[in-house]
C-alpha cells in the first residue's frame, strides 16, 4: 500500500469536497436564514442531504489523512534510525484478515441480535399498552354510566330550559364536574353537549372552563358550535340527540369526541325527552410513562367505538 499515494489523494478529495460544501452551506443560509427562497424545496432537501453527506465524508478523510500522516512519520523515523524492516509472514496476514473477518461477523451478528431484542421489547411495549388502552376504556363505560345517574331532577330541569343560572345551579354543576374527575378512575373529565338558544349556533359545550369568575360572581361561558369541521363527528352528535347510538368505527379525533383515548358518551333524558349528550375523557394514560422514549407505544394508534349501547339516565 502507498501511503504517500493515499496520504496526496485523501487531502485533495478533502480540500474539495470542504470547498463544494462552503458554497452548499452558502446557499442554504440564504435559502433558509435570509428567507430569499432561491432553491425549490426538492432542491433545498437536496442541498442539506448532499452538505450532510459530504460532511461525514469529508470527516472520514480528515481522519485517514491523519492516520497515513501518523504513518508516514512513523516510516520516516524508522529509516532515521536504520531499523531493520521485519517481514510479516503469510501466516500471520492470513490471521490476521480471517480476524478482521471474524471481528466483523460477531459485530454484524451483535447489531442484529440487539434489533431484534429492541423489536421483541416494541411489541410487548404495544401489547401491553394496547392491554392498559382497552382497561381504561372499559372503566370509562363503567364510569359513564355511573355519572349519568349523579344529576339531581333539579340539574336536569336546569339544563333543559337553559336555567343554570336562573334557577342557582351553577355551584352544583361545577361541584359535580369536579367530583367526576377526582372520583372516578384515570380522573376524567366530563362535558356536556346542549341545544344552543343563541342563533345561529346550533350546538354550546358546557365543561369545566366553562364557567369564569367575573366581579366576584360565577358566570357560565358555554362553547357555541354552527357545526362541526368533522362530518363523522358531526352526525355522531346528531345521532345522540336522535336517541341512537352512532356506529363509530374509525378514529376520530373531533371538537368534543376523541376515540383515540379512552372516553364514553351517553344521553340525558327529561320526561323521556333528551335534553344533553354527555361525554367523560381521560388524558391520563399511564401505560405510556413507564417505557423508554423510544419503547412508547402511539397512542393514536389504537382507537374503539365507543360503548357497546346506548347509555343514558
Amino acid at each position: 500500500m502507498n501511503h504517500r499515494f493515499l496520504l496526496r489523494l485523501t487531502t485533495n478529495l478533502a480540500v474539495f469536497l470542504l470547498m463544494l460544501s462552503c458554497f452548499g452551506i452558502v446557499l442554504w443560509v440564504i435559502d433558509e436564514f435570509l428567507g430569499w427562497d432561491i432553491l425549490p424545496e426538492a432542491w433545498s432537501l437536496a442541498v442539506r442531504a448532499l452538505l450532510v453527506a459530504a460532511g461525514i465524508i469529508a470527516f472520514v478523510l480528515v481522519v485517514m489523512n491523519v492516520l497515513l500522516s501518523l504513518a508516514l512519520l512513523a516510516e520516516a523515523n524508522a529509516s532515521r534510525a536504520e531499523l531493520p524492516n521485519y517481514g510479516i509472514s503469510q501466516r500471520l496476514k492470513r490471521r490476521v484478515r480471517n480476524s478482521i473477518v471474524v471481528v466483523l461477523v460477531a459485530i454484524a451478528l451483535l447489531i442484529a441480535g440487539l434489533q431484534i431484542t429492541d423489536h421483541v421489547r416494541a411489541q410487548a411495549t404495544a401489547k401491553a399498552a394496547e392491554a392498559e388502552f382497552i382497561q381504561a376504556q372499559a372503566d370509562m363505560n363503567a364510569s359513564m354510566q355511573q355519572v349519568l345517574q349523579l344529576f339531581t331532577p333539579e340539574l336536569l330541569e336546569a339544563i333543559e330550559t337553559n336555567t343554570l343560572t336562573e334557577k342557582g345551579q351553577l355551584g352544583n354543576t361545577i361541584k359535580l364536574l369536579d367530583s367526576v374527575q377526582s372520583s372516578f378512575p384515570e380522573s376524567p373529565f366530563l362535558s356536556l353537549v346542549v341545544p344552543a338558544q343563541q342563533a345561529p349556533f346550533k350546538y354550546a359545550r358546557i365543561g369545566r372552563d366553562s364557567f369564569k369568575s367575573s366581579n366576584g360572581k360565577t358566570i357560565l361561558s358555554p362553547q357555541f358550535y354552527a357545526t362541526f369541521p368533522s362530518e363523522q363527528e358531526t352526525q355522531a352528535i346528531e345521532q345522540l340527540f336522535t336517541g341512537e347510538l352512532p356506529a363509530i368505527i374509525e378514529p376520530l379525533t373531533g371538537s368534543i369526541i376523541n376515540n383515540t383515548t379512552p372516553s364514553s358518551w351517553g344521553i340525558l333524558k327529561r320526561n323521556n325527552n333528551i335534553i344533553a349528550v354527555a361525554y367523560l375523557q381521560s388524558d391520563f394514560f399511564p401505560a405510556l410513562d413507564y417505557y423508554e422514549p423510544s419503547q412508547r407505544y402511539d397512542s393514536s394508534q389504537q382507537h374503539h367505538n365507543g360503548p357497546e349501547t346506548l347509555l343514558t339516565n
